[in-house]
């Protein structure tokens, strides 16, 4: 499911549906066809019992944001909400109390924000030209919640592209004292267990590209501590499609370690496997 908050926006599906929908959408392409082209590329997203509510209410705040708001995807929205679906599969995924009344108000709220036609619509960005916050290799560090450091490594920078993408790995990295090069050095890729519908929990490897554009709102105090060579190129239109915004990487360790005995997992990548042009998952 790739959820990580009670918000619409809190989960991989939205980032990676309104970021195509929005992509298109600034290249000229009208809603309605937009709309059609993600539906018959995400069949098995709308077959799925987990992430057909996702990514229908993304595609219904995408069209809403446009004022081309379809009545069909209105009703699907409101047998979401009303139905009881979206807090029931919640529930089947053991939500706490607290999240389910959470999750019932936003769907309230966004339900009530959808059922009025916005007064003006979304306009097209006109593309220009970015380059990536910070460059391929560079070693970054921030402080969690409860004061230690933690590690991130850049895997990739664009360059003169409309999004200016940087490709984040998230390390192991965490400690009481500011890491060093040679932590980034020893490092393994951070995974997260997720867990399915079928209450099963599969890792996932936390690995996502981020905007330069929205750096500049993220709260988040990034430091580079020292930079590794990276021989292995990565591209944002076919390698790790997760797109997320600054502030989740501190968001998403934060959440991590308050229950690390339930979030880790077996699996063991060594960073330095990720820097190299044939990338080959080390299992210690």
């Amino acid at each position: 499911m790739g959820t990580w908050g009670t918000g619409i926006s809190s989960n991989d599906i939205y980032e990676d549906i309104n970021y195509e929908f929005f992509e298109l959408y600034n290249q000229g392409m009208e809603v309605s066809a937009i709309t059609e082209k993600l539906i018959q590329e995400n069949k098995e997203l709308i077959d799925s019992h987990e992430d057909q509510n996702n990514f229908w209410i993304t595609i219904a705040k995408s069209q809403w944001e446009c004022k081309s708001l379809d009545p069909k995807v209105l009703n699907r929205i409101k047998d979401i909400v009303e139905s009881g679906k979206d807090i029931e599969l919640w529930k089947e995924l053991d939500a706490s109390k607290s999240d389910l009344t959470k999750r019932q108000k936003v769907l309230d709220s966004f339900l009530k924000k959808i059922s009025n036609e916005k007064k003006t619509s979304r306009k097209r960005k006109v593309k220009k030209s970015r380059n990536a916050i910070f460059e391929k290799g560079d070693c970054l560090v921030f402080k969690l919640s409860d004061g230690d450091y933690c590690g991130v490594f850049v895997l990739e920078s664009e360059k003169e592209t409309e999004f200016g993408l940087n490709l984040i790995a998230v390390t192991d990295i965490k400690q009481s004292e500011k890491p060093t090069e040679k932590d980034f050095e020893n490092a393994k890729l951070l995974f997260r267990l997720e867990q399915q519908i079928n209450k099963e929990f599969k890792p996932k490897e936390q690995i996502s590209w981020y905007y330069a554009q929205h750096f500049k709102k993220s709260e988040t105090e990034f430091e580079k501590i020292g930079q590794l060579k990276v021989n292995k190129d990565y591209y944002s239109n076919k390698d790790h499609q997760s797109f997320s915004n600054w502030d989740n990487l501190k968001l998403f360790q934060d959440e991590f370690y308050s229950d690390f005995e339930n979030n880790k997992c077996k699996n063991k990548v060594k960073l330095s496997s990720l820097r190299k042009k044939y990338w080959l998952q080390h299992r210690i």
